[in-house]
């Protein structure tokens, strides 16, 4: 049976000089951050944990990341020779790491009560570092998600156009949360989309509102109209060591994203991280391929970066 899913009809493309340069740049730095870091068993942790959304969401009480420093974290990644910043806007869990006005489940309604990717945002601006965001189509949260999928679009839709208007130029948005080959089972059936992404609608928005921002959607297929660029989770373009990424490669500019840490957000009792040299070797073989490399970070939940990911960081800037 052939397998179908959405397509795109979307008209608008990021600029040439915008891909030529992202192509060039050659690598950025990703976060996961949100709530799940407070519990440090990784971004999934609401779904493999069967936690209830009303007792999930009473982190909110305990999130105050008061060593957070965006500046910080952007020069540091600047003085390593990174060029891109990536960061989870809002991850599976629904939770909104900025100051959306379109639901009330959102940083600024924390002990926090700042928006850390306006910080970030100003910070990439003043270090020259393009600002990318990544937004979870896929949302537990959001009700709905489960029982009116016009009114969920039109969320979703609404929170792309304020991350597009609100922080100044963006580099590129990463969608995640859909992935038409991934075989549903009892655990994941929620995770299925109730009706189409109107894809077409959201590509172009983007596009009309930020010209120079790539889009990208990590659904494992080859990319759709409107995408700027295919990546490749874990894996090396062609590879699928993972058992869920594409082995086709289109005729779009491509990327891989690796994690440092075991896993993409904060583990608290997993200490294993790259060494220096597998990045190494890894940034070699994009570079020697043309391939953009994404480096992925779990910031702790009191907003540093974690020691052992700033190590690496430092010792890229000595590279020659």
């Amino acid at each position: 049976m052939r397998i179908m899913w959405e397509t795109s009809d979307a008209i608008l493309t990021a600029s040439k000089t915008a891909v030529k340069e992202f192509v060039s740049d050659g690598a950025g730095f990703s976060v996961h951050w949100g709530l799940y870091s407070l519990l440090g068993r990784g971004e999934w942790v609401m779904h493999s944990e069967h936690i209830p959304v009303q007792q999930y969401r009473k982190l909110m009480d305990s999130f105050n990341p008061i060593n957070f420093n965006a500046d910080d974290w952007i020069s540091l990644i600047k003085e390593a020779g990174i060029k891109a910043f990536m960061i989870t806007s809002k991850h599976h869990d629904g939770f909104c790491m900025f100051d959306t006005k379109l639901t009330d489940y959102k940083i600024t309604n924390t002990p926090f009560g700042r928006d850390p990717i306006k910080e970030l945002s100003n910070a990439c601006h003043r270090h020259n570092v393009k600002l990318h965001f990544y937004y979870s189509l896929l949302d537990w949260y959001n009700p709905d998600y489960q029982v009116n999928w016009e009114r969920y679009v039109e969320y979703y839709q609404g929170q792309i156009k304020e991350l597009c208007s609100n922080y100044g130029k963006l580099g590129g948005i990463l969608f995640d949360g859909w992935w038409p080959r991934y075989q549903l089972d009892k655990e994941t059936e929620y995770f299925r989309p109730k009706g189409k992404w109107n894809l077409t609608q959201t590509y172009d928005l983007i596009h009309s509102l930020q010209p120079d921002a790539l889009i990208t959607n990590n659904h494992h297929i080859l990319p759709l109209k409107g995408e700027d660029y295919q990546i490749f989770e874990i894996d090396m373009p062609g590879e699928n060591t993972t058992g869920f990424n594409t082995t086709e490669i289109g005729d779009k500019p491509i990327a891989t994203w690796i994690t440092l840490g075991k896993g993409w957000s904060y583990i608290k009792e997993n200490r294993e991280f790259k060494t220096l040299d597998f990045l190494i070797e890894r940034m070699k073989k994009c570079k020697e391929k043309n391939i953009f490399l994404w480096i992925n970070s779990g910031p702790m939940p009191d907003g540093n970066l974690q020691l052992e990911e700033i190590e690496i960081l430092k010792n890229l800037k000595h590279l020659p």
